[in-house]
């Protein structure tokens, strides 16, 4: 067959040396002709016939045949093999799903008009022309502080954009997918939120593409540029992992998996985490000028957080030129809002509650399970697939898909026991984030009941008090109007083969159990129920709500504590007040007190040492200061047992927490009575400081057990503040952090409020823009540091 020149032919005199030194040389046949002999010279420059030689060169070229042959097959195999790959989901990725371009962020970042301001403890105070331009100079300064952990943040709400690190960031990208964050917020955006609201979110994200195009080595893959709507998804995401979504997932989609004790202080925002799905508590406290010692108002706040992570606070103050904003307090990575803390006219504290937010109604299938039945039809289920990418090495990653399922009821969820809609109280509102913002802005009680009346936040105690004297505890909540029929739970799963047990409408905010102005002079809040909170008939009475409302009626020892100390208190002085915040112990009612009673009522008498150590128990007052040499033992005793129901897994007994202390505490102290602050530490960095408090206290400091025997502080007090109107009109904001302002390690501010933090102690927070920048020991625009 004829081939094309060249084919396997080379032309006449070409030649080239072997390594023995011998001439090879190929001659010129013209297709069709026999092929030329190859001839070598045993000398430089003689050819002669080689025929043995050229014997062996049809050996060399069998086993090149050989040779290429098995590198054609080996060849074809990883071919077959990488088509099997990418059938199974291996993708070529980019390592960006963005295209970021840092011109255009800098060319946005002109349009703004905005200060920072640096006090002595570096706490950003942002001064803009209007409230988007503070949400600007925001999102740049808390880049500036902290730009990792807001990037993780954001991340979460990016969905099916995410290319994902590893595992648990793809299942955060189903579970937006899942609940339709992102497209409920694409279809809401422009009729839900306000113009105003809007323009805050996208200054906002402006700020961080500005950071991210000054720091190119900090910025993260697949992220930029954020947008408005990214930082909008955000905060709808979070809303109802506040009031327990992850759990009732996590117990649908693993419900074996197993949850860390000693991780259960974290608030679970990754829903699957081994960790607890909710906070495990806050405070609050309002008190009247009638009250109050010396004709003040006063406002503790005091809500408990994660020390680090996307939930941890951080504070900051918003100043706006056109005078509608001057509000100092603390918000999360990634927030364009500040979520609690004061204006000089008004300020709020925010816990959460637990109403019945959230059900599950059991679906039944058709044959083929494609369809589930309503009203006595069949309707077809909505599914569409879910994407989650994950990132392996290089431009690889791999992609997995996963059908969402959706009924009339919300998504869908299988497993071994059957079919589940899930229907939460946000699944269709994204405006907590404007329900925030317009309560950063209220100038009187009056204004922060209106913003209160939107209902746009899941679940959220607040406690208000303004210039005027005036005093609040309001329970918010967005509850569904069910259906009241006896026999009906809805604390239970409910039947999903009736329409009229899918809800759509919510009680108003005035049906809601709150106290406003009450004649006690005071009000206060710890994760408690409504109906006691000064032990008089102002209280609401529970009978006047629907039980479908599923409001709590559980007292934690913190309410307990409070409710009796302040009760007892016939004037409150500044002094009264701070003590009954910092209070460290458990009330004889608790169940910290009633563990104590079982185990010093059991017979430890088999074992001296156990025997020893009941007798440290009964010698323990209750309390958890830092000097105490007995609540080492107890808490490690008892806390196990007490936090275990907010883990969703079930207490252990006390014959298995009582010795194992014991052997912890021998272990790494040689005593079962060190102090309590050897044991009880607040820790970052190299820094280690001893603290008093503990579980569900009112000086609340939640713990995690460390290697070395000691507990480091997981959750707690956080970022506190203290507003005081005082009786000749002075405004004055108190302020302290348990770290500092940064989460950089090479910063001054990464540890400088920790004595002050564990000592009670409080630093003045100015208040205005000419207090600001006459406190400030740095000024600068974003990006001008």
């Amino acid at each position: 067959m004829k081939k094309p020149p060249g084919s396997h032919h080379r032309p006449r005199g070409v030649s080239r040396r072997r390594s023995d030194g011998r001439i090879m040389s190929w001659r010129y046949s013209p297709p069709g002709v026999r092929s030329s002999r190859l001839r070598a010279s045993k000398t430089p420059g003689r050819v002669a016939d080689r025929a043995p030689e050229k014997r062996g060169l049809r050996g060399d070229c069998h086993m090149n045949r050989i040779v290429k042959l098995a590198l054609f097959v080996l060849s074809a195999l990883v071919f077959v093999m990488i088509g099997v790959l990418f059938v199974l989901g291996l993708r070529l990725s980019a390592l960006e799903l963005r295209s970021f371009d840092p011109e255009a962020a800098i060319e946005a970042a002109s349009r703004h008009d905005a200060e920072i301001t640096r006090d002595a403890f570096g706490v950003p105070r942002v001064i803009g022309a209007a409230g988007p331009d503070a949400a600007f100079a925001l999102a740049f300064a808390h880049a500036e502080d902290d730009f990792p952990t807001v990037q993780d943040a954001l991340r979460q709400a990016l969905g099916r954009d995410m290319l994902a690190a590893d595992e648990s960031e793809a299942v955060t990208a189903w579970l937006v997918q899942a609940l339709g964050v992102r497209a409920l917020v694409a279809e809401r955006y422009d009729s839900d939120l306000s113009d105003e609201m809007r323009a805050v979110l996208e200054a906002y994200a402006d700020g961080l593409n500005y950071y991210a195009a000054l720091h190119p080595h900090e910025r993260g893959r697949d992220l930029f540029p954020v947008t408005g709507e990214d930082v909008a998804v955000l905060s709808a995401f979070y809303s109802p992992m506040f009031y327990g979504l992850g759990r009732v997932l996590a117990d649908l989609v693993a419900p074996d998996r197993p949850r860390e004790a000693g991780r259960g202080q974290e608030l679970q925002v990754f829903w699957l985490e081994e960790t607890s799905d909710s906070e495990l508590g806050s405070n609050a406290f309002a008190v009247a000028p009638h009250r109050s010692e010396d004709g003040a108002t006063r406002l503790i706040i005091n809500s408990h957080q994660p020390v680090e992570g996307p939930v941890a606070w951080y504070e900051a103050h918003m100043i706006t030129r056109d005078g509608r904003l001057d509000f100092a307090g603390g918000t999360f990575p990634g927030s364009p809002v500040l979520h609690l803390g004061a204006n000089p006219r008004l300020g709020h504290a925010a816990t959460v509650n637990a109403p019945d937010l959230i059900d599950l109604y059991e679906l039944v299938l058709s044959d083929d399970g494609r369809r589930y039945r309503l009203d006595g039809e069949w309707i077809e289920l909505e599914i569409e697939p879910a994407r989650m990418l994950v990132h392996l090495w290089g431009p690889f990653a791999w992609q997995v898909t996963r059908p969402v399922e959706r009924s009339a009821h919300g998504p869908v969820i299988r497993n071994d026991q059957g079919a589940f809609a899930l229907r939460h109280a946000t699944h269709d509102d994204i405006r907590s984030v404007e329900q925030a913002w317009r309560s950063m802005q209220a100038r009187d009680l009056s204004e922060y009941h209106a913003a209160m009346e939107m209902l746009a936040m899941g679940n959220t105690n607040r406690i208000a008090a303004d210039r005027d004297g005036r005093i609040a505890r309001y329970y918010g909540a967005r509850l569904p109007l069910r259906l009241e029929e006896p026999g009906l739970d809805w604390s239970g799963v409910i039947p999903g083969d009736r329409s009229d047990l899918i809800w759509t409408q919510f009680a108003p905010l005035d049906a809601l159990p709150h106290m406003i102005d009450p004649e006690a002079g005071y009000v206060l809040e710890a994760n408690h129920t409504p109906f006691i909170v000064t032990g008089t008939d102002e209280d609401p009475d529970q009978a006047d709500f629907p039980q479908s409302f599923g409001i709590e009626t559980r007292m934690t020892n913190r309410a307990l504590r409070a409710v009796e100390l302040m009760a007892s208190l016939e004037t409150v002085s500044r002094e009264a007040l701070l003590a009954v915040k910092f209070d460290d112990a458990y009330h004889p009612e608790s169940e910290m007190m009633a563990l104590r009673r079982q185990l010093l009522a059991m017979d430890w008498d088999f074992d001296p040492a156990l025997q020893e150590a009941a007798r440290v128990i009964a010698l323990w007052d209750g309390r958890t200061d830092r000097e105490n040499r007995q609540a080492a033992l107890a808490v490690k005793v008892f806390a196990p047992i007490t936090t275990a129901p907010l883990l969703g897994i079930e207490p252990p007994p006390l014959t298995e927490t009582f010795p194992a202390a014991v052997e912890r505490l021998m272990t790494h102290f040689g005593t079962l009575e060190p102090e309590w602050g050897k044991v009880n530490r607040l820790v970052r960095g190299e820094a280690s400081i001893a603290v008093s408090g503990g579980p569900d206290v009112l000086r609340a400091v939640y713990p995690a057990p460390q290697e070395d025997g000691t507990y480091r502080m997981a959750a707690g007090d956080g970022l506190m503040f203290l507003a005081e109107w005082l009786a000749d009109g002075e405004f004055a904001l108190w302020a302290v952090h348990q770290f500092g302002s940064s989460n950089r390690p090479d910063s001054p501010h990464f540890t400088d409020q920790m004595d002050m933090f564990a000592a009670h102690d409080w630093r003045r927070v100015p208040m205005g823009e000419d207090a600001v920048r006459a406190a400030a020991v740095e000024i600068y625009r974003p990006g001008a540091r």
